[in-house]
């Protein structure tokens, strides 16, 4: 991967990950949201691994 691509993923990974977190924050504990809301969490939190590593946390 070119390293301007993965600049781009980076920022939009990091860029998601706050996103979801401040969604997260806001949504009520008894709304069943927050499950998706914690998975796509861990799901960017991987992908951020993943990018800035340098390949070997598979």
């Amino acid at each position: 991967m070119r390293e301007l691509e993965r600049e781009v993923l980076l920022r939009l990974a990091r860029k998601a990950l706050k996103e979801l977190e401040e969604a997260y924050r806001r949504i009520p504990d008894t709304d069943n949201g927050k499950a998706y809301l914690f998975r796509g969490k861990e799901r960017v939190r991987l992908m951020l691994k993943l990018l800035e590593g340098d390949g070997d946390a598979v």
